[in-house]
């Protein structure tokens, strides 16, 4: 009994450590947070249940042009009136039975000319193309929201570097002033000062570092992971070299944004439907076959049969020209939707492009900043050393470094952005899907 009440202590404590054990790191790379919000996010799965959804369409159009076959096996206990089909037979009642019978019926139908079906299931064969490519924009929506929380993550960091670097230069510029202050070459202010230049690195640090909280929490919560487990950010985007030229980025973009071939194929969806609409004005003609055999019992089965062939002219359906018109006017509606998509794609990439332009100068005119401001702030410093400068020289200099340094983790974020924005408007940022199909599904601690 004792080894018993051990063994449930032992396993309890156990747990209880192991539950206590904080989540280890998740090592975490854009392809595999953009794999994994791609298998678990609620957008990109939709859009495949909706792809899905049209490709039963797709093939229940198509079953509809296939042979029809049914078969059935009945047996049934039966009575007739006779008084029902007129007849009345000296000697008989007038109902009949009951009598068992055994029943069994073959049918087939085939549609031999049907042009109205078949349109139709072409126009479902071109909603099932559009709905392939609405997952894919999904797909790309998904992968550049997911790369801008990235980016927000990978920018707080980089904060958060600064600004423990920050800390640690006021907290040796402070000690240099206490010290200069015990030696009788400073003065209290100085120190007072340095109180309040570490007091602001770290404060900025603080925020910087809730700052980077709150960004892996949206970061983890897009992706699907544990939002308990921190993540360490691995081989980050750099920011953009080069600008590309509009011309091409337009060229590419027709070519590979998926909202242009959905709506492309969506116009392509409605002219079919206007057709098959129009098409139900058109003779069909099928084939119905109909096979019996029966009897009272099963030693007088007999078989019989009916084939016939059918040719169906539509003389007056007020319902036919209703639907014509309803399709005419879904297809200017997926023109002009087509029509609005072009100028879209175009307005994204010609705005991407000049978002790579300021951003390439401010990312340029930043680093220049950080240079000159750490220039600045060692003259400063040797000045007041040498007995020159004033301690208000030095301030000053210390403020303008931190913000350069500020300024420059911005532009380099932001450049990094407007690239994934270029990529998204182009359709270049297939090839971060691409790579991410072939992605671990879990990033490994």
């Amino acid at each position: 009994m004792l080894s018993k009440r051990l063994s449930l202590l032992f396993l309890a404590v156990t747990f209880s450590a192991s539950a206590q054990t904080p989540a280890q790191p998740l090592r975490l790379t854009l392809d595999d947070a953009i794999h994994m919000a791609l298998g678990n996010g609620t957008q990109a799965e939709l859009a495949r249940s909706n792809e899905q959804m049209a490709r039963i369409a797709r093939s229940e159009a198509w079953s509809a042009l296939m042979p029809q076959a049914d078969a059935k096996l009945m047996q049934y206990s039966q009575s007739i009136n006779l008084a029902t089909f007129g007849f009345s037979l000296p000697g008989l009642p007038p109902v009949v039975g009951p009598f068992n019978v055994t029943d069994g019926q073959l049918s087939a139908a085939v549609q031999v000319f049907n042009f109205a079906a078949l349109r139709h299931y072409q126009s479902l064969k071109s909603s099932a193309e559009a709905s392939h490519y609405q997952t894919e924009q999904s797909e790309n929506d998904v992968a550049a929201a997911v790369a801008r929380l990235y980016l927000i993550a990978q920018r707080a960091q980089s904060q958060i570097d600064a600004r423990q670097a920050d800390v640690a230069l006021f907290t040796r510029l402070l000690q240099t002033a206490q010290d200069e202050f015990k030696a009788g070459t400073g003065t209290r202010l100085d120190v007072a000062q340095g109180n309040v230049q570490l007091a602001r690195a770290r404060q900025a640090l603080l925020i910087a570092q809730n700052d980077r909280q709150n960004a892996t929490l949206a970061l983890l919560n897009a992706i699907g992971a544990d939002e308990s487990r921190d993540v360490i950010f691995t081989a980050l985007p750099s920011a953009p070299t080069t600008v590309p030229d509009l011309d091409p980025s337009l060229t590419t973009a027709k070519e590979h944004r998926p909202e242009l071939r959905q709506a492309t194929e969506q116009v392509r969806a409605a002219q079919l439907t206007v057709e098959a609409a129009r098409a139900r004005l058109l003779p069909s003609v099928s084939l119905d076959f109909e096979g019996d055999i029966s009897g009272n019992r099963t030693n007088d089965l007999h078989w019989t049969r009916r084939i016939a062939a059918n040719l169906g002219v539509p003389l007056f359906r007020a319902d036919i020209n209703a639907n014509i018109a309803r399709a005419k006017v879904m297809l200017h509606d997926a023109q002009t939707q087509l029509s609005q998509r072009q100028r879209d794609v175009e307005q994204d990439v010609r705005r991407s492009v000049m978002s790579l332009q300021n951003a390439e100068s401010r990312v340029a005119v930043a680093t220049e900043s950080v240079t000159v401001a750490e220039e600045a702030l060692t003259v400063a410093g040797d000045r007041r050393s040498a007995g020159y400068g004033s301690p208000v020289e030095v301030d000053r200099a210390q403020d303008a470094y931190r913000q350069a340094h500020e300024d420059l983790i911005a532009a380099q974020a932001d450049a990094a952005a407007a690239q994934f924005d270029y990529e998204h408007a182009t359709g270049g940022i297939r090839r971060y899907i691409t790579n991410a199909s072939t992605a671990a599904p879990e990033a490994k601690p």
